[in-house]
């Protein structure tokens, strides 16, 4: 690996600013010790321009941020599984086009957050693994299918929390019961396209309190990643670090899953086989 290279990119804090560095010893599955050793480097992957600068430090797994510095706005497909499909009694009205809307940057968060709830989100919280991507250097506009995933600079977990309180959040538009702060936490690592390979076979999980609630794999995607961003494109710029939530499986707590929601206290853990696992805690306020 040359300095200007990378495959696996962390982001924490150094000497007061964020900073990302290369895992010196990243593991085929994802998993991170309590203690890693990164390369630091200097740049952003999204301006192409990282460079590993040969310095070599120790940091804390907890202290890892979310691995993105620049993001102008976070993308969700919906309904992109055909486990969700079923679930939610939509077969008959299957999407012929991925059905994209949208979440405030601010909804960003980093691997290991602790999520405070707004008093409006408590109410059937719930969750949603996603295999998460991003956009790198150039802008992306009218791509076909086949140029698409060349303009993808790196793969990353994450979880789209939900709030579905019937009550109070049904007469409104359902964007806003994902778009509390901090409900979508992603991370630890961005891992380099060339390492994940075909992203349609990646296998997920999902963990409540260390119990597995939900599973599935990428390959039961409607829409896989290149034909998520063939269509943004379509008629519109996507801009450089643009974030894309790529869709859950079935099996979250409100639809096909256990029913049982997230409370106060409580941990979700999600993991996405070659990139890594996203742990929340939740603390109502």
């Amino acid at each position: 690996m040359t300095a200007n290279s990378w495959t696996h990119l962390v982001r924490f804090e150094l000497d007061g600013t964020s900073s990302f560095g290369q895992l010196c010893e990243p593991t085929e599955d994802g998993k991170l010790n309590d203690i890693i050793e990164v390369n630091v480097a200097t740049g952003d992957p999204v301006l192409g321009n990282i460079k590993q600068t040969g310095q070599i430090i120790a940091v804390a797994r907890e202290k890892l941020l979310s691995p993105v510095a620049t993001c102008p706005i976070v993308s969700i497909v919906g309904l992109n599984y055909n486990t969700h499909i079923d679930e939610t009694g939509q077969r008959a009205t299957l999407p012929i086009v991925p059905p994209i809307f949208y979440k405030p940057r601010l909804s960003l968060a980093g691997p290991y957050s602790l999520i405070k709830v707004h008093k409006l989100g408590q109410e059937c919280l719930d969750y949603e693994p996603e295999l998460v991507f991003q956009t790198g250097p150039e802008p992306v506009k009218d791509v076909s299918e086949t140029e698409a995933q060349k303009y993808i600079v790196g793969y990353t977990t994450g979880c789209d929390f939900s709030a579905r309180d019937g009550k109070i959040l049904q007469r409104l538009d359902f964007c806003f019961g994902k778009s509390f702060d901090q409900f979508s936490p992603m991370g630890p690592v961005l891992v380099h396209p060339t390492i994940v390979g075909n992203p349609t076979k990646l296998f997920m999980k999902t963990k409540l309190n260390e119990v597995v609630v939900q599973t599935g794999n990428t390959a039961d995607m409607i829409f896989d990643c290149a034909k998520i961003l063939s269509f943004m494109s379509s008629g519109t710029t996507i801009e450089p670090g643009t974030i894309v939530f790529t869709g859950s499986p079935g099996g979250s707590a409100h639809f096909g899953g256990t029913g049982v929601y997230i409370v106060s206290g409580d941990k979700v853990e999600v993991q996405i086989e070659k990139i890594g696992s996203v742990c929340a805690c939740f603390k109502f306020d």
